[in-house]
Parts: C-alpha cells; structure tokens; sequence
C-alpha cells in the first residue's frame, strides 16, 4: 500500500508538471479561486506532491498517512466545489480519492499498532 500512495503522489507531481498541459491546470486553479500566482501556485503543488511520494518511500510513520488524508481530503473538497464536473467524469478523479484515504486510514492504523509496545497478557507472572 506505501508504495502505491507514494507512485500515486510521484506520478501527480510528474504528470502535472511534464505532461498534462499547463493552460488547463492554471484554468482550473482559476476556477479553484487562485487567480493570482496560479503559476506559483501550481509549481508548490507539484512540489508537493514530490515531496509526499518521496516522505512515502522513505519516512513512513502514523503521522504521515494522517497529513496525507487530510491533503487528500482538503484536495478533494476543493474539487468538488470548483470542478463539480468531476463527480460524474468516466475516470472519477473525485471517487477514487474514497479508497486512496482507504488506504491512508488503513496505513495509519497499521502504523499505529507497529510503533506501540506489545502488551503482555494478564496471566503471564
């Protein structure tokens, strides 16, 4: 699961920055509400998204997974009120974000239980 949230992150960063045409984003940014800086804007989120593949592959923790699912979250929140077209887009880039924070809940948890102790049973003196 880490490393599909980190290809995730990585391929956004790539994509958004090498492939997918830069008008369309910075328009979508403009709907967003970011009408100023959305050049500025969009090169941090790229940035951002690096950085989050990058902290995936390298620095797993508990509070990692929970940045990530409020990132996601915020994300997606925003996507829904600017882009509500994406609700109903064939690809659903809106509905797929339910099981990546599926996964990042799952990852926390399971992060979580690994970072504490082991318990001991009441029965063993």
């Amino acid at each position: 699961m880490r490393l599909g949230i980190a290809f995730i992150w990585l391929w956004t960063a790539f994509v958004s920055w090498f492939c997918y045409p830069k008008a369309n984003s910075l328009e979508w940014l403009h709907r967003a509400g970011i009408t100023q800086f959305a050049d500025i804007v969009l090169v941090a989120a790229c940035l951002f998204d690096l950085a989050l593949g990058i902290a995936s592959c390298f620095m797993a923790s508990a509070l990692l997974w929970r940045f990530q699912f409020l990132a996601v979250s915020f994300y997606s929140v925003v996507l829904a009120f600017a882009l509500p077209e994406f609700w109903i887009h064939p690809f659903g880039p809106l509905t797929k974000n339910i099981a990546v924070l599926a996964c990042l809940a799952c990852l926390s948890l399971m992060e979580s239980t690994r970072s504490e102790p082991p318990r001991q049973s009441a029965n063993i003196k």
